[in-house]
C-alpha cells in the first residue's frame, strides 16, 4: 500500500518539476536568443546505476555527509540555434553558428563573465556597448568596448567601426565550448556561466549579422503538447492516490471490526 503512495508522490513531483520547465521555456518564448529546457526523469534504480559509473566527480552534489547517493541537474538545455529574424536595427546582432557573446557582470573586484546569444544590444550611459539588464560586451582584448557614435557598423567577424568616420572601436568577441552540456551552467536570466575547470576557446566558423536577432528555439507546439501531457499524468496520479487513500481508510476500518 505504502509502495503505491510512495511511486504515486514521487511522480506528482516529478510531473510538477516538468511542469516548471515547460512554463518556464513559454515564458521565455519571445526572449532573443533563449534556449529552451527539458526535463529529464529516471527511476531510482536507473539513478543509482548511473551515479556509481563513470561521472566527473565535480558534476556531483552531494545529498546530506553519509550519503553514497549523488544527485544530479534534471534539466537539460537545447543548444540547437533558434531562427534568425531581421529587425534593421543596427545595435540588433545574431550569432550564425557556434558561439555565444561575452558579456561583463559588475565592475572591479565584483566584475565577473556570463554567456548570452542574445544579441539585443544598446549603448549605455557611458557608451559602452551592452546587453540590457546583463552587462557590457566584452571585445578580444577582454575589455568593453567603448564607442563615441551611435551610428556603428558591426561586421561578420565582430568588428566594430563608425559608420562615418571608419573609427574602429574594438572587436566583439565570440567564445565557444568544447562540451556545452559538460561546460555550462545555465542561469535563471537565460544567461550561461562557466564550470570550474571548463575554458572558453574563440568560436570557429561563427559569423555575427547586424541587423539581426535569433529567436528562441522554443517550439509553442511541442510545449502546449508537454504541457498537456504533463498536467494529464498530474491529474490522474492524484486521483490514484486518493483512491490509494480510501482503501487505506477501508482496510483500518475492516481491520477495526475484526
Amino acid at each position: 500500500m505504502f509502495q503505491g503512495f510512495y511511486t504515486l508522490g514521487s511522480a506528482m513531483i516529478s510531473e510538477n518539476r516538468n511542469l516548471n520547465v515547460i512554463s518556464n521555456n513559454m515564458a521565455n518564448a519571445a526572449t532573443t536568443g533563449y534556449k529552451s529546457d527539458k526535463y529529464i526523469a529516471s527511476t531510482f534504480r536507473e539513478e543509482v546505476l548511473y551515479r556509481s559509473g563513470n561521472i566527473t566527480p565535480n558534476k556531483r552534489t552531494p545529498i546530506g555527509t553519509t550519503a553514497m547517493i549523488q544527485a544530479t541537474n534534471d534539466r537539460v538545455t537545447n543548444y540547437e540555434q533558434g531562427g534568425m529574424e531581421p529587425t534593421e536595427m543596427p545595435l540588433d546582432c545574431a550569432i550564425n553558428g557556434n558561439g555565444f557573446f561575452a558579456v561583463q557582470t559588475g565592475a572591479g573586484a565584483d566584475a565577473g563573465v556570463v554567456y548570452t546569444r542574445s544579441g539585443s544590444f544598446i549603448i549605455d550611459d557611458e557608451r559602452y556597448l551592452a546587453v540590457p539588464n546583463i552587462g557590457r560586451i566584452l571585445g578580444t582584448n577582454n575589455a568593453p568596448i567603448q564607442v563615441d557614435t551611435d551610428a556603428l557598423v558591426i561586421d561578420i567577424d565582430g568588428t566594430v567601426r563608425g559608420e562615418e568616420t571608419g573609427t574602429v572601436y574594438g572587436t566583439i568577441r565570440l567564445d565557444d565550448f568544447e562540451d556545452y552540456y559538460e561546460d555550462l551552467v545555465k542561469g535563471d536570466n537565460g544567461t550561461f556561466t562557466v564550470q570550474d575547470g571548463a575554458a572558453p576557446q574563440a568560436a570557429a566558423n561563427a559569423q555575427i549579422v547586424q541587423g539581426m536577432l535569433e529567436r528562441s528555439n522554443t517550439s509553442m507546439v511541442e510545449e502546449m503538447t508537454s504541457m498537456m501531457s504533463a498536467q494529464r499524468s498530474l491529474q490522474a496520479a492524484a486521483q490514484l492516490i486518493k483512491m490509494y487513500d480510501q482503501l487505506d481508510a477501508r482496510t483500518v476500518t475492516l481491520g477495526g471490526m475484526s
